[in-house]
């Protein structure tokens, strides 16, 4: 089965920026090479503003995209190393941050308490964009977490979920 690592807001934003930065570079370099403009500095200008703010853009987008992208590596990682611990879910919740299409994608928060340290772990799944609440198949989620790193996971939420078909 195929796991959905899902994408944060910093990645959905890096998918806008870097080809928006792109453009701007491009737009920049072909007024330039075009020498569009009736002063002899235009050209410079054109280049300077559009591919500036290309750069920045880009920039920013690429950045965000790493973030996400390398998040997303790191919860394979958890997953293809096979350690995981059993949580317990304790509830769902919306995501009143993030809006898609009028509505609110929700989150399972899951508990686990290490028997070692005694510590008590907070995990949540990725965005689901349907209430899960009474679908769950189980009262707990295998959680996977990256023994080098403890502060990556991936809450197999998929493990404990039937087959959703949203029809909108």
């Amino acid at each position: 089965m195929d796991r959905k690592f899902g994408w944060t807001t910093l990645g959905i934003i890096g998918f806008i920026f870097a080809p928006l930065g792109a453009f701007f570079i491009a737009l920049g370099v072909l007024l330039f090479a075009v020498k569009a403009g009736t002063d002899p500095e235009d050209p410079m200008v054109f280049l300077c503003v559009f591919g500036g703010m290309g750069l920045i853009f880009c920039l920013i987008g690429l950045s965000f995209l790493g973030v996400d992208l390398r998040r997303r590596n790191a919860m394979k990682r958890a997953l293809d190393g096979g350690d995981y611990v059993m949580a317990k879910i304790v509830g769902t919740q919306p995501k009143l941050n993030v809006n898609m299409n009028g509505s609110h994608p929700f989150v399972a928060e899951c508990h686990w308490t290490n028997p070692d340290t005694g510590e008590t772990h907070v995990f949540f799944s990725r965005y689901l964009y349907f209430d899960p609440t009474g679908l769950f198949t189980s009262d707990e989620v295998p959680v996977y977490i990256d023994r080098m790193n403890e502060k990556t996971f991936f809450v197999d939420i998929d493990a404990v979920l039937p087959k959703v078909v949203v029809h909108r």
